[in-house]
């Protein structure tokens, strides 16, 4: 069953630099299952966060429609808002907050009872392995920590769809493996839907089970990785992205 249903998106920015507008998105759709990692692929540039922001209900394309479980996304997005959770690799907080703090503070926000989110608070430490760091500011985190806390803070509301923005960027290769088998244990264990994007090859074969190349804001292909890599004749994602960009 498709939870979301996108079609025809098309947003358009300004440049501050020439003055000359910047289609960042030209016509992109794509679909998505019920429960799949579903990753969008694609050079710095290329449109990936325009494209997981409009999805996730952040920004309003131009053009084009946007259906999720069912519903028009874009004329209901309060509603749906609170099935939805996003996290970036570039994710900030307060300095001087600690992460237990953080967690409650966007808790409140998000509606959640005191006690329910004290509940929910130390589930999310345990989950995510951040019950060493409870108690230390933001600014005391490591980067992987943080990427954590971030993620953490995205499964406040138990989101049926989760967004993940370059959820591993900058971190050192061992914290990128601990962060996408959390992810991996996410969707498997709590039935998450997932959407992330990534530039990183490997990380999209390892992580979703269907992926969409997507350059200058057009969806390129879109498919299994298997199926990607028979349809190019190729050995792997990056040799189907050259293919594609030929």
């Amino acid at each position: 069953m498709s939870v979301i249903r996108a079609h025809g998106l098309k947003k358009t920015y300004a440049s501050d630099v020439t003055g000359q507008p910047i289609r960042a998105l030209d016509g992109a759709g794509i679909e998505v299952e019920a429960g799949e990692i579903f990753g969008i692929l694609g050079p710095n540039g290329a449109g990936k966060t325009t494209l997981l922001n409009c999805l996730s209900l952040l920004l309003k394309p131009d053009e084009g429609s946007i259906e999720m479980f069912g519903m028009d996304a874009l004329k209901f997005h309060n509603k749906l808002r609170a099935r939805l959770n996003m996290s970036s690799g570039n994710s900030n907080f307060p300095w001087c907050m600690t992460v237990r703090e953080i967690l409650r503070f966007y808790g409140m926000l998000y509606g959640i009872g005191f006690a329910p989110l004290k509940k929910k608070t130390d589930e999310l430490l345990g989950l995510l392995s951040l019950e060493p760091y409870a108690d230390r500011r933001f600014d005391e985190l490591s980067t992987g920590t943080k990427q954590r806390l971030a993620l953490a803070k995205a499964l406040l509301n138990d989101p049926e769809i989760l967004f993940l923005d370059e959820p591993t960027i900058g971190l050192d290769p061992d914290v990128s493996i601990k962060l996408r088998g959390f992810i991996q244990r996410l969707n498997r264990e709590k039935k998450i839907t997932v959407l992330l994007t990534t530039h990183y090859m490997k990380e999209a074969e390892q992580l979703a089970q269907r992926i969409a190349f997507i350059q200058k804001g057009r969806i390129l292909a879109l498919g299994t990785p298997s199926e990607l890599k028979s349809r190019s004749s190729a050995q792997n994602l990056e040799e189907v992205f050259l293919s594609l960009n030929a």
